[in-house]
């Protein structure tokens, strides 16, 4: 998933790199918000995804066997809750990502760019779409709450086709794909004004938070400057 989100990242950020933001003030704030939002999005989705992967570790099923009854049930509940947000990030940004029709302006080739990466004509279950669509089936339906079929979400996320997760290669494309947000965020504040980020990122936060999510102070337009 994370080396997916990365490229997908690297072709918005070289879309918009050269935009300037000349239209009315609704339509530009409607562009800045999607900006804003679609950076939250795929910021919760590299830090909640690192915090669980670090958790479960190299073997998930293994990891919540080795707890206690009490310990287990409250680990599990709380990767259930983190799965269910990750689906309804990556549901979110295809929205937003598929409904910037200025991308297809800036970059006429965008929507099959990111169609190949996001595999949406592939059947593969570990292609960003197959990822996205097993997690968001988990935030809308209930799952039986065997430590097995956690464990298998957990793997899934990852899009890992074992049930091990080789842990140097995701903590690598973690590390890039941050790099390529930090690079996002940087365009994107080259696009806007101060006083856009401070009007606009508060909202764009709120948008993007899910049921029982952590929030801080910084999550809002300190995050992005």
């Amino acid at each position: 998933m994370f080396a997916e989100l990365k490229s997908v990242v690297d072709i918005i950020r070289s879309a918009v790199s050269n935009y300037r933001i000349r239209s009315a003030e609704k339509e530009r704030d409607q562009v800045v918000l999607d900006l804003l939002r679609t950076y939250f999005l795929f910021k919760d989705c590299v830090e909640e995804g690192e915090k669980l992967i670090d958790e479960a570790g190299p073997d998930p099923l293994s990891t919540i066997k080795q707890l206690r009854k009490s310990t287990a049930e409250s680990t599990t509940e709380r990767w259930k809750d983190i799965l269910k947000r990750q689906g309804l990030r990556l549901y979110s940004l295809q929205g937003y990502i598929t409904g910037q029709n200025y991308l297809a302006v800036l970059s006429p080739d965008i929507q099959s760019k990111i169609t190949e990466i996001v595999g949406y004509k592939l059947t593969r279950a570990n292609s960003l779409h197959g990822i996205g669509a097993t997690l968001f089936f988990l935030s809308v339906f209930p799952i039986a709450d065997s430590d097995e079929k956690i464990a298998s979400y957990v793997t899934a996320m990852v899009g890992s086709e074992s049930d091990l997760l080789d842990m140097e290669a995701i903590r690598n494309e973690i590390g890039e794909l941050r790099k390529s947000l930090e690079e996002y965020r940087k365009v994107v504040l080259r696009l806007v004004s101060d006083y856009e980020v401070v009007k606009l990122a508060d909202q764009a936060r709120r948008d993007t938070l899910f049921q029982n999510s952590p929030t801080t102070d910084s999550d809002s337009d300190c995050a992005v400057r």
